[in-house]
């Protein structure tokens, strides 16, 4: 399953190291950045952005997507842990 997430650019670095921590956990396959699809002030093609955006909208049809109340539960009960 493949999620897209808007992380506040203040937060980066907390992000980051939760993130390394699903990964040793093995909760987390593997994570791709933005930046890791195009290099800054490089335009992205139109095909690229639509082919995103088509595997997005299809993972929502086949409920592969949950809402931000279930992700912010997720974090709580993973930070009990």
């Amino acid at each position: 399953m493949t999620y897209h997430i808007n992380v506040n650019g203040d937060n980066i670095k907390e992000f980051l190291q939760i993130i390394r921590s699903l990964r040793r956990l093995g909760v987390i396959e593997s994570i791709e950045s933005s930046s890791d699809l195009i290099s800054e002030g490089e335009p992205i093609e139109e095909d690229t952005l639509l082919n995103i955006l088509k595997h997005s909208e299809e993972e929502i049809e086949c409920g592969k997507s949950i809402s931000m109340k279930d992700v912010k539960k997720q974090i709580k009960n993973w930070r009990k842990q």
